[in-house]
């Protein structure tokens, strides 16, 4: 009975990697927010000191936008599934999705700005 548990939890991970894997072949806003990330805060961290509390601060703000783009491309993938022509509802759809990300990312570069400044 635990190997059947387990088994089934390997391959939910499986699962999550090949979606991680298929965001970072197939959506250039996902692997842009990466680099933009690892080089925003390898540079800053070594200008500024961070305690344990801003480093849990920056990891938070980092894994909600990723999730954000991460659900937005999943939104956008499942609305061009649905609709292939265009279709002004789809493309409301799609641009409140968009504007989620677009929130969140303003939201971590204000942390951003509060943590490094």
């Amino acid at each position: 009975m635990k190997n059947v548990f387990l088994a089934k939890r390997l391959h939910s991970f499986k699962y999550a990697l090949n979606g991680l894997w298929h965001l970072w072949k197939k959506e250039i806003n996902f692997r842009i927010q990466i680099f933009a990330t690892i080089t925003v805060v390898t540079t800053l961290s070594r200008l500024v000191e961070i305690t344990r509390t801003k480093w849990m601060l920056i990891t938070i703000c980092v894994g909600i936008v990723l999730g954000a783009e991460a659900f937005n491309s999943d939104i956008e993938r499942i609305c061009d599934f649905i609709s292939p022509e265009k279709n002004r509802q789809i493309k409301i759809i799609k641009d409140i999705s968009a504007a989620a990300v677009l929130i969140v990312s303003v939201m971590a570069a204000i942390i951003g700005v509060i943590i490094f400044c």
